[in-house]
C-alpha cells in the first residue's frame, strides 16, 4: 500500500490471496518501501493501515509536527487529533479529538477533509473512538464518572446512534473492545476483578457469546480480531511467553515457539508481529504463516528501537515503525507481499 500503481495493486492482489501454506509463503517476498516524508519533516511513525494504500500516522521535525494520511505511500492531507487510532479502505480515520486525557475525550471521525464529531452515548461525558472496519462501523471506548470503562459502537447502519456494549450489564464494567471485524463482529473483553479476562463475541445481530478461556492458567492480551480470527500474547503458567491464534469457538489452532506481540492478521492465515528472539537483533519484525514464521523484516537489539508494526491487511502489506539506518530516527514503512 505504497507508491504503486493500480496496476501493481491488482497483480499483488492477485499474486497474495492470504491463504497461503507455509511452505509457499516461505516462498514469498516482502518489499518495502518508506512513506513519503517531505521537508521540513526529519520523522515519521505509522499507526494504522488499510487496504487500497491507505495509513495514518504522524509525521515530526523541528518545530514541526503533524498527524497525516497517506494513500498509495504519498502525503494527501494532514488534520489534528489528540490520538490517532485506525484507518479504513475509504480513508476515514478516527480517534480522540479531545485534549488527551480520559475526561475529556471526544469520538471523532476525520472524513471528507473535516473532523466530524460521533455523538456522545447517552449518559457519558467523554469517549474515544478506536477501530474503524471497511464497512463504517466503529467501536471505542467511553468512560465513566469514575474512569470504568464502556465498549462502544457505531454502527455505520445506525448513523447518529451510539450504542454502549455489554454482555451483563448488572455485573460487568471495565469492558474493553478488541476490534470490529468486516462482519461486524466486536470482540470485548473484562478486566474487573474475579471476572478479569472473560472474552466475549458480539454478533452483527447484537447477542453475545461468550468463549472459553483461550489458554488456561495463562495471562492472555488479546491483540487482534479480524476474518473470525484471534490472536494473543501469552504468559504461560510455566512463565514463558507465546503468541497463539484462535477461532471464533475459542479453540486455539496455532502457537509460536518464541514470545511474540504488537501482533495483527490478515483475513487469511498470516499474522504479523514483534518477536523476541535470542538472535543479534532481539526484537524482529516477523511474519507467520499458520503459526509457523516465514519471513523476518526488520530487527533491532534495542527495545526502545524495535520496529513496531501498525496493520496487516487483506491485500497484502504490512505497515510498521523502524529505526531509519544511517539516521537513527523513526520511519513509517510499507512491506509489499510478493509471491
Amino acid at each position: 500500500m505504497v507508491k504503486r500503481t493500480l496496476t501493481l495493486v491488482a497483480l499483488l492482489a492477485a499474486a497474495c490471496l492470504p491463504g497461503l501454506s507455509p511452505a509457499a509463503a516461505a516462498g514469498c517476498t516482502w518489499a518495502m518501501t518508506s512513506l513519503a516524508l517531505p521537508a521540513p519533516y526529519t520523522s515519521s511513525e505509522v499507526y494504522a493501515a488499510a487496504e487500497g494504500g491507505w495509513f495514518a500516522g504522524a509525521v515530526r521535525g523541528d518545530n514541526a509536527y503533524s498527524e497525516v494520511r497517506w494513500h498509495d505511500g504519498q502525503l494527501v492531507s494532514s488534520f489534528h487529533l489528540a490520538e490517532v487510532r485506525d484507518i479504513n479502505s475509504a480513508g476515514d480515520v478516527v480517534g480522540d479529538g479531545g485534549t488527551g486525557d480520559w475526561w475529556a475525550s471526544k469520538p471523532v471521525v476525520y472524513r471528507g477533509g473535516q473532523n466530524v464529531n460521533l455523538p456522545m452515548p447517552q449518559g457519558f461525558r467523554s469517549a474515544k473512538a478506536t477501530h474503524i472496519n471497511n464497512a463504517g462501523d466503529i467501536i471505542g471506548v467511553a468512560y465513566g464518572e469514575f474512569g470504568n470503562v464502556h465498549p462502544v459502537l457505531w454502527a455505520a447502519a445506525r448513523p447518529g446512534t451510539a450504542e454502549v456494549l455489554n454482555p451483563d450489564p448488572q455485573h460487568l464494567y471495565d469492558t474493553y473492545p478488541v476490534d470490529v471485524d468486516e462482519q461486524g463482529r466486536v470482540l470485548l473483553y473484562t478486566d474487573v476483578g474475579e471476572r478479569s479476562g472473560e472474552v466475549f463475541v458480539r454478533a452483527a445481530d447484537g447477542g453475545y457469546r461468550q468463549l472459553p478461556p483461550l489458554y488456561p492458567g495463562g495471562s492472555v492480551l488479546l491483540e487482534a480480531f479480524h476474518g473470525g480470527r484471534i490472536a494473543a500474547s501469552v504468559v504461560t503458567p510455566e512463565l514463558t511467553m507465546v503468541a497463539i491464534e484462535a477461532d471464533l469457538d475459542g479453540h486455539v489452532v496455532h502457537t509460536t515457539t518464541e514470545a511474540a506481540d504488537t501482533l495483527f492478521l490478515d483475513a487469511g492465515t498470516t499474522m504479523a508481529g514483534v518477536a523476541h528472539t535470542f538472535g543479534p537483533e532481539n526484537y524482529e519484525l516477523r511474519v507467520w504463516e499458520n503459526g509457523e514464521p516465514t519471513a523476518d523484516l526488520a530487527g533491532d537489539p534495542d527495545f526502545n528501537a524495535a520496529p513496531r508494526p501498525a496493520g496487516l491487511t487483506d491485500d497484502g502489506t504490512l505497515a510498521a515503525t523502524i529505526n531509519w539506518p544511517g539516521t537513527g530516527l523513526p520511519r513509517a514503512v510499507a512491506y509489499h507481499r510478493g509471491c
